[in-house]
């Protein structure tokens, strides 16, 4: 990767509940950009970020990771976060530098209690947010989560 300065560098969080595609979408981030060559999946336990042996027994995320992606001038950090609460404590480390949040909802399932956790921790933070994922059929979300899409 390029020298890039700091001004050019961008930390981003993924929030969510458990399952909602965090990983999958820094998959999609980071083999479009062409870091990889491959599109890795969590099915088959080969994604950038979920490389420990107990990661893949789950098919989930127990830590976090950092995947740095290039993209034109500037470097995205995806700080890619587990959704259970049992690793919570990974969430708020990331959340302490990251300079914006991508809120993954997952459109059959909606705003679940995770998602809400996670937009409130974003919110105390003050985080930038954006909500990604909400194209799918079968969406629910606006019924549980207007209340919280004050930006």
């Amino acid at each position: 990767m390029a020298n890039i300065d700091t001004t050019h560098i961008r930390n981003i969080i993924l929030l969510s509940h458990s399952g909602a595609g965090k990983t999958a979408i820094t998959e999609t981030a980071l083999h479009t950009s062409g870091v990889t060559s491959r599109l890795g999946k969590i099915e088959e336990g080969n994604t950038a970020s979920d490389y420990e042996p107990e990661e893949q027994k789950r098919n989930s995320s127990i830590q976090t990771s950092i995947l740095p992606c290039p993209w034109r001038d500037h470097k995205i950090n995806f700080i890619d976060t587990p959704g259970y609460a049992d690793f919570r404590g990974q969430v708020i480390s990331g959340i302490r530098v990251a300079d914006g949040a991508v809120i993954v909802v997952s459109g059959p399932s909606g705003v679940e209690v995770g998602t809400q956790q996670m937009w409130e921790m974003a919110e105390e933070k003050k985080l930038p947010k954006i909500i990604s994922k909400v194209d799918l059929e079968n969406i629910f979300i606006l019924d549980g989560f207007s209340k919280f899409l004050v930006f």
